[in-house]
């Protein structure tokens, strides 16, 4: 994934994201109905998987485009639009239990889950590009850290002290031990590209410049810290929701499209959830502290 997404982060245009997020939303969403069905005894029909991948790519690319219009300065009004959105997918899949006889509420609420988890995960990330295109390769390096180094010190500490672990029951391999230290490290790397940030991706500002108006350089620093901080414990929740739903559904990877690495949700189950709350912390500020 860091392979493939610093490159694009810096050389692709937004557009290419857009198309992008939305053909890996199809494909989590592929995955994860493929787990869920691996557990139930009536799979779910045909004409129920064509309105989740087809409800998962309207409200992708609905999100996606709205978003890209509104940065354009063009008058939408991104909130009716994202009620719209999900109405649209409550409707449709409400009419769904009540007419498609192999979909019950358990299956209904399955997909509702597919839906809103990769279609608005996946639509986060193109979005969070258009704040700052040197976002994406932030929040890959905020994951990266705080993965490798909390599975290098929970397999080093974890196993010597006392083995703690944050949820057995979601992954046995992690540690608190093994949290904590990824937290600190993804704090402080993210934290210095961050503040950096302005020499590495921009011609002149601030990383808050297209967010919100801080002019305060101590503020801003404490800021990106605290920030960087809650998206490294943000995209370790995301690690262990990913875990706890391949465990509960006896799976150990979601698919095999990377080799040695798992499927789509294996490798972005963190940075769906690192953008997600990056945007709704930037939508707080555009409010505190308007340009």
């Amino acid at each position: 994934m860091g392979l493939v997404g610093i490159p694009l982060a810096i050389f692709a245009p937004v557009e290419v994201f857009i198309g992008l997020a939305a053909l890996l939303a199809l494909i989590a969403a592929y995955e994860i109905i493929h787990m869920f069905e691996s557990k139930m005894e009536n799979k779910i029909s045909f004409i129920g998987k064509v309105t989740v991948f087809s409800l998962t790519a309207l409200v992708n690319l609905i999100l996606s485009l709205s978003w890209y219009f509104y940065h354009k300065e063009m008058e939408i009004n991104f909130g009716i639009i994202l009620s719209i959105a999900l109405f649209m997918q409550l409707f449709v899949i409400g009419l769904l239990i009540l007419f498609d006889k192999t979909i019950d509420s358990n299956t209904g609420s399955k997909m509702l889950l597919v839906v809103n988890y990769v279609g608005i995960g996946f639509a986060s990330v193109p979005i969070l590009m258009m704040y700052g295109r040197g976002l994406l390769f932030y929040i890959l390096v905020v994951a990266a850290f705080t993965d490798m180094f909390a599975y290098f010190f929970g397999i080093a500490l974890g196993t010597k002290i006392i083995k703690r672990r944050p949820a057995p029951v979601v992954s046995p391999k992690k540690s608190f031990e093994g949290c904590i230290f990824g937290t600190i490290f993804g704090t402080v790397f993210g934290s210095l590209l961050f503040i950096f940030y302005n020499e590495l991706f921009t011609d002149g500002g601030t990383l808050f410049k297209n967010v919100c108006l801080i002019d305060n350089k101590g503020l801003e620093i404490t800021l990106i810290i605290i920030l960087t901080l809650l998206a490294s414990i943000t995209g370790q929740i995301g690690d262990l929701v990913a875990s706890k739903l391949k465990r509960d559904n006896d799976i150990k990877d979601y698919g095999k499209i990377f080799p040695g690495h798992g499927g789509v949700m294996d490798r972005f189950d963190s940075t769906i959830f690192i953008s997600v709350f990056l945007i709704i912390v930037f939508l707080f500020l555009q409010l505190l502290l308007p340009l």
